[in-house]
């Protein structure tokens, strides 16, 4: 049968049963898979809504699977074998994939119409090279763990499916795959699909189940519209509950269409009403803010300069330290923050009365939005043994600033000038994906590093950077000059004697007292380029640390390859106080708590707290 005739059966079907939709409105198949509604008479914008009206007895609910599944088994409670799953429709959807083999079925006009498994096209059902151009993208990351949540998804409802129900011939086949998946090559699971899915009788199949979720994922509304209608189901509709309303989801996307969603109490029916294109034009239902991960997962499509995309960042919390987080003012995402779908099941994201956050913490990102919770969670993770009375100090700030920006950087080098062969399957959407992605991690690098550089311009009097030490440190210069023969800030670059350097520099803040007492030659400016505070924080750390025996004999080598040459040329730095290899490890450890690592250079710079 056609698509177009198939497309008049279910308006026939859909009107004889009460549907009421606008004369100027016109259902055509615009291609395999996909019909649109466009508005066949011109009139101005403002002058009217178009509406379809659907009665309540069309649309598809969980209670409609309860009551399939009841009819032909009435000793079972199908309420709570829907309650005793993760995802609360998952005996709606095996009802769906069960529903359209059945050529008595009330919905079948409707059931018949809708696309097929590789028609929706989604990621799922994409070929391994395809699959394989998404590595290092939020989809390409996530795609392997969310078939597996699906498939246990699968797995769980169909063992909770009575014997009562008569199952298809290759039922226990179908339940061999549970245990064989885990094996699978990617190679495996495209020709095990491709099979599979032809195969719509065989009902509890997982490439049924994974077309009737992705059926609900691309086509359902929010049961919780149905709130106010008069029926008595209505008034215990459980969160996250799907529905399918027949004709109103044939509409395509316009994330920029001004609709409305309508419950009229008096009639029981479910209205849909938007604004007049102009004649000829498609008339578009709005499915909400859907960045591309979703659209591409969802529906099989991607949107150019989709203002709702994002990229997502994943957080490793131990437990144990969220109470801690919430301390500093931290909001940890609860799972209202993560996704404008009607149909949420996602274990990885707690809520906000489970604060285990045992799979991490998601943060999404657009080109508009970068959470202060995100970046105050980098802050949070740098923090040292002396930030710990709920302050995110200024080193914790511009340290987690640079944690995050090496997290966008890394992600970004995954992506960035990926190419796109021009014989892939899904080359534009893959692109379009991609390049949003790229698009995203730049202006948010971009915006890290603004953040950084208008924290260190307000705070340069608390900074100490190795290059301004080794400007204003003409002894300590000199020093380095007539032992090692590092003639310039560069050449110490290039010798990577960037620590060494600050060993020694902290070292002569400690012992700044003995450069400013007594009769010595000296210029007289010390006291402006070794900072008492510096002495004060190595005191302090000497003072609640004991230092190993290990530890002493590991910086040893570093200590012989330096003290002595500098203490035999230029005695009067370095015969002056406590050049202990001691001293060096106590150096050591304080670089660690009063620094910071900056940028791709991994420039170190101190901070006064």
């Amino acid at each position: 049968m056609s698509s177009q005739k198939k497309l008049q059966e279910l308006l026939d079907w859909s009107k004889s049963n009460g549907a009421d939709i606008s004369p100027k409105l016109d259902f055509k198949v615009i291609s395999e898979g996909n019909i649109g509604v466009f508005y066949n008479e011109k009139v101005a914008r403002d002058q009217e809504l178009q509406q379809i009206q659907l009665p309540l007895n069309l649309i598809i609910t969980l209670q409609t699977a309860v009551d399939s599944f009841h009819k032909e088994d009435p000793a079972t409670s199908y309420p709570e074998i829907s309650q005793k799953t993760s995802n609360i429709n998952s005996l709606l959807k095996i009802y769906l994939s069960k529903a359209r083999t059945d050529s008595s079925s009330f919905f079948k006009p409707y059931l018949t119409l809708l696309p097929s498994l590789y028609q929706i096209n989604s990621p799922y059902t994409w070929n391994t090279q395809d699959k394989d151009l998404l590595k290092g993208t939020n989809l390409g990351n996530s795609l392997k763990e969310n078939l597996t949540q699906l498939i246990e998804e699968w797995w769980q409802i169909i063992n909770l499916i009575p014997d009562t129900i008569t199952k298809p011939t290759d039922h226990f086949i179908n339940m061999k795959f549970y245990y064989e998946y885990k094996f699978y090559k990617p190679e495996d699971f495209d020709t095990y699909f491709e099979e599979e899915s032809k195969k719509i009788d065989n009902w509890t199949s997982f490439p049924n189940y994974l077309w009737s979720s992705l059926i609900l994922k691309s086509r359902s509304f929010p049961r919780y519209l149905l709130k106010n209608a008069k029926d008595s189901e209505s008034k215990d509709i459980k969160q996250d509950e799907a529905m399918l309303l027949p004709l109103i989801d044939l509409l395509n996307h316009d994330p920029k269409a001004k609709v409305n969603w309508i419950v009229d109490a008096e009639s029981d029916t479910f209205n849909f009403k938007s604004d007049n294109p102009v004649d000829g034009e498609q008339l578009y239902n709005n499915y909400g803010m859907k960045g591309n991960e979703e659209l591409l997962l969802a529906y099989g499509f991607a949107l150019k300069d989709n203002a709702a995309d994002s990229v997502a960042l994943k957080i490793k919390i131990d437990s144990q330290l969220v109470d801690d987080i919430e301390k500093y003012g931290i909001q940890l995402p609860s799972i209202e923050d993560y996704t404008t779908s009607v149909v949420r099941k996602d274990s990885s994201i707690a809520t906000t009365t489970n604060k285990s956050y045992e799979d991490g913490v998601l943060y999404f990102i657009t080109n508009d939005n970068l959470s202060i919770n995100l970046i105050q969670i980098f802050q949070y993770l740098v923090k040292n043994r002396w930030e710990t009375n709920g302050e995110i100090t200024l080193r914790m700030q511009l340290a987690g600033l640079n944690h995050l920006r090496s997290a966008l950087e890394s992600k970004l080098a995954l992506i960035d000038s990926k190419s796109i062969p021009a014989s892939s399957a899904n080359h534009s959407n893959i692109k379009i994906y991609i390049d949003s992605q790229v698009k995203i991690y730049k202006s948010t690098i971009k915006r890290v590093k603004h953040l950084e550089k208008e924290l260190i311009g307000n705070h340069k009097s608390d900074l100490v950077s190795l290059k301004s030490v080794y400007k204003k440190d003409k002894k300590l210069q000199q020093a380095l000059l007539v032992s090692f023969g590092l003639t310039s800030y560069e050449s110490i670059l290039q010798a990577q004697f960037q620590d060494q350097m600050w060993l020694l520099y902290l070292i002569r803040c400690v012992n700044r007292g003995e450069y400013l007492s007594g009769n010595d030659d000296i210029d007289g400016d010390e006291d402006n380029y070794l900072p008492q505070w510096i002495e004060q924080d190595f005191t302090k750390l000497k003072q609640e640390i004991t230092i190993s025996n290990e530890e002493v004999v590991q910086y040893q080598p570093i200590y012989e390859n330096l003290i002595p040459e500098l203490n035999a040329k230029v005695p009067e730095i370095f015969n002056k106080g406590d050049w202990t290899i001691q001293n060096f490890v106590y150096s050591a450890k304080l670089l660690d708590i009063i620094g910071f690592v900056r940028g791709k250079d991994q420039e170190c710079i101190l901070v006064k707290h």
